[in-house]
């Protein structure tokens, strides 16, 4: 009985952990757009007009959904 009272335990640890861990993640890239998201994930660069004039101001494009802030 004991445990499985310790395995559940350690079962919430673990979900709760890699929980925090995505969402630090994903807080980390909210202030891009997310077709620059995607396309940073293929290893490839975005190539919208707007989102590579915004990145050679050193922002994110506000046209695609990103946020018009410096980029991080």
């Amino acid at each position: 009985m004991k445990s499985i009272r310790v395995l559940l335990v350690l079962t919430f640890v673990s979900f709760f952990t890699t929980a925090f861990v995505r969402a630090e993640e994903a807080k980390k890239e909210s202030g891009k757009a997310a077709c620059c998201q995607k396309a940073e994930k293929a290893g490839e660069k975005c190539s919208h007009e707007c989102c590579e004039a915004a990145a050679k101001g050193g922002k994110n494009c506000e046209k695609c959904g990103g946020k018009n802030e410096a980029k991080k």
